[in-house]
């Protein structure tokens, strides 16, 4: 009777070796779920992450150096705060769209407008006085005259870039671009 048998010792290391598993797999679930913020039923705000079993995409976040981590107690680790903390993700603000410029005293308005800092300059060729028009063909009406050799800034054209539009002397009008250069 004082003799443990072999079959008894392999039931004690089973038994051993199976709560090990168990509180192994358990100690893996409840991380994940630490992790995620999904403990208790609780889900973080907008976190989205799986809780496949894989703590490195799950903890993926948290060495993110733009996230909000709060330390620990004496490790100095950072951890994620529980869910209930963790304050409710705001909508973005739309931005207001960019109104687009209009060009007082033209017929057609430009297809093309071009931004601050990226309108080119040309000057109007040695030998042309150039009519301005209110529109991008000599059908339209005359707004100005432009002197041979003025240098003028483009501010938008027609799709083809044929005609720019230029502002000379106060008024809004286009130029053909094939006399400036």
């Amino acid at each position: 009777e004082g003799c443990v048998t072999m079959s008894d010792l392999r039931k004690k290391a089973m038994t051993r070796l199976v709560l090990c598993a168990v509180a192994l797999v358990a100690s893996i679930i409840f991380s994940v779920l630490l992790l995620t913020g999904n403990l208790d039923g609780q889900t973080g705000s907008g976190d989205t992450t799986p809780a496949t079993g894989d703590t490195t995409s799950a903890a993926a976040g948290v060495d993110d150096p733009t996230a909000d981590s709060f330390p620990t107690e004496a490790t100095g680790d950072t951890a994620v705060p529980p869910a209930e903390e963790q304050p409710a993700a705001e909508p973005e603000p739309t931005p207001e769209p960019t109104p687009v410029p209009t060009f007082d005293g033209l017929s057609v308005q430009p297809a093309v407008i071009y931004n601050e800092g990226e309108q080119p300059s040309y000057t109007v060729t040695p030998d042309n006085n150039l009519n301005m028009r209110a529109g991008p063909g000599t059908d339209y009406d005359k707004v100005s005259k432009v002197p041979a050799s003025t240098v003028v800034t483009a501010l938008g054209a027609n799709e083809d870039g044929s005609w720019v539009v230029v502002n000379y002397d106060g008024k809004y009008g286009w130029l053909k671009a094939e006399f400036l250069s």
